[in-house]
């Protein structure tokens, strides 16, 4: 069913061909004109047309009473042509007829003047599949051909065909078609076919078919087997084999929305209603890099309009709108992490599931939902590793780490010491201007810095607590310099996503296009464990550790 459908519904004149405007207008004028070449190269994705318009070509330009580059269907040349009763149309498969052997005799046939047509015509389908022997002998031919012989030259591989042979072609790019195109082609189908489908149906056919006309079609016709007049948008699925579109469309706002729940028991019933996993996860992330390009420039989405409808594109830019760059990124780099274990994991659904918690909760919630976990006993400080992927591993904490803690209160400017370094729990409001005529404002810059720990938080509770214990050394014309007292807070901070983070969310505080610039300063470093036991209060020590941790990933275990 499947083969006959693409064959018996293939276009047989060049206005019954979808898409592909350039080349169809290109091809008629030159028959118009009388300018035909006599070696042509067709090269785009399978299944958008090049072999059916070669064909229309060969006919077009032998037929005897040809209407505006149309060939009129009714001549001897038309009739022989479309019975596949002439000896004067040559179609080669080069994946099957690789060698210089086979050219040799081409070589020899092509001196013969056609038996009835005007032009002898060849189409070597899938000519990048020629040895380099058989280019050799093809070059040869296409130098000198005779005057009654067109070469049409057909590939989905331009980059394997010998710049010898491409310099001697009028090249013409085909390209995926339009979904808009596809879903019209198959409505007439149907409709010729006597079968009723839903509209949805035809969409998930038309995406699946990745631009390609003849897939939709092979697609339809194996659907259509079931010899069902009516067909749904569940048994679309069943035959598919693969999950909707809306279901990434469903989870991508689930995780940008840090909706845990709703996200894993949508994964959860996917799985049960027998989805392949692996297949939905490579659609959730390519949906979510479709995100990211839209996110990033809305009119990025040209570059896979194919893959959905016009409804199905508003949906994605609602979506990118309210969502972060730097979040998009992170579920992207989680999933493709997810995606690489699901074969080897003892349950398939569990690395899914670890990256949907991981994409939609910060580190301390996931932190105190372990430390509740741990059976009551005697408390001990136990180091555990980083759970947030998204950053370099960084070393343990202990219970005798001691990190300094923000006050609960900012200090005010009246409080602030003129001589002292600004840090991220010093000035925070000032009516000085964010910019000067030499660039960033090193004074506001710094009175600003609470303000990001405050708005970061929601993005990384743990990046914030961090970067509370920096300081903002320096600041020249774009370029903030910010201090750090450890080299692993450095290397964490240089981590690309976090960085990004920051300079994103002190960008909008201050108003302007920032670049951090980080280094090592040891003078800033907390004081040792005896140095601050000494000044501390009752109670200090708990205060500091939960810092520590929050910072560093740790937990207390009980025993």
């Amino acid at each position: 069913m499947s083969t006959t459908l693409y064959r018996k519904y293939r276009p047989k004149n060049f206005d019954e061909v979808i898409g592909q405007a350039h080349v169809v207008r290109t091809l008629s004028n030159a028959i118009q004109n009388n300018r035909l070449g006599q070696a042509y190269l067709f090269t785009g994705p399978r299944g958008t047309g090049k072999t059916s318009i070669a064909r229309i070509l060969a006919k077009a330009v032998n037929c005897e009473k040809p209407n505006n580059a149309i060939s009129c269907e009714e001549c001897v040349a038309c009739k022989h042509i479309n019975g596949n009763q002439t000896l004067d149309i040559i179609e080669i498969d080069a994946a099957s007829n690789t060698g210089v052997d086979n050219i040799r005799e081409l070589r020899q046939t092509v001196a013969l003047p056609p038996t009835l047509l005007k032009y002898k015509v060849y189409i070597i389908d899938e000519v990048h599949m020629l040895s380099t022997g058989a280019f050799n002998a093809l070059l040869k031919t296409l130098e000198e051909p005779p005057a009654h012989i067109i070469f049409i030259l057909a590939t989905t591989e331009i980059h394997k065909v010998p710049e010898t042979i491409l310099s001697r072609c009028q090249r013409f790019d085909f390209s995926r078609l339009p979904l808009k195109n596809i879903i019209e082609k198959l409505e007439l189908i149907a409709k010729a076919e006597k079968v009723k489908i839903e509209k949805e149906a035809l969409e998930m056919i038309a995406i699946a078919a990745e631009g390609g006309m003849r897939d939709a079609e092979s697609l339809l016709g194996q659907i259509m087997s079931l010899e069902d007049k009516s067909i749904t948008v569940s048994e679309t699925e069943e035959i598919l084999g693969t999950a909707d579109r809306k279901f990434a469309a469903e989870i991508a706002d689930f995780i940008l929305d840090k909706k845990t729940t709703p996200a894993i028991s949508r994964v959860n019933e996917i799985l049960e209603n027998g989805y392949d996993l692996s297949v939905f996860t490579k659609s959730l992330i390519n949906y979510l890099r479709q995100l990211m390009l839209v996110k990033i420039d809305e009119n990025l989405k040209k570059h896979f309009s194919y893959e959905m409808t016009g409804e199905q594109a508003q949906q994605m830019l609602v979506i990118a709108r309210k969502a972060e760059l730097a979040e998009i990124i992170l579920a992207i780099n989680l999933f493709a992490d997810a995606q690489t274990k699901i074969s080897s994991s003892i349950l398939p659904r569990l690395p899914l599931e670890i990256a949907i918690i991981k994409a939609t909760r910060t580190l301390p919630e996931i932190s105190r939902d372990m430390k509740h976990a741990v059976p009551a006993g005697r408390q001990e400080t136990q180091n555990i590793s980083r759970t947030d992927l998204s950053v370099p591993s960084e070393p343990h904490v202990s219970a005798e780490t001691s990190v300094k803690n923000t006050p609960s209160q900012p200090i005010t400017p009246a409080e602030a010491d003129p001589e002292l370094p600004v840090t991220g729990y010093q000035l925070q409001n000032s009516n000085k201007p964010a910019k000067t005529e030499m660039g960033i404002d090193l004074d506001n810059v710094r009175q600003s810095w609470n303000k990001l720990l405050i708005e970061i938080k929601p993005f990384n509770h743990s990046l914030s607590a961090l970067l509370s214990n920096c300081r903002v050394a320096g600041a020249e014309g774009s370029k903030i310099t910010v201090a750090t007292p450890y080299d692993f807070y450095k290397e964490r901070l240089n981590d690309p996503k976090n960085k990004l983070t920051i300079e994103d969310i002190f960008g909008k505080i201050l108003g302007l296009k920032i670049f951090l610039e980080i280094i090592i300063d040891k003078s800033i470093a907390p004081k040792s464990p005896k140095e601050t036991a000494a000044k501390e209060k009752p109670g200090e020590q708990n205060s500091l550790l939960d810092s520590a941790m929050e910072i560093m990933g740790g937990k207390v275990v009980t025993e």
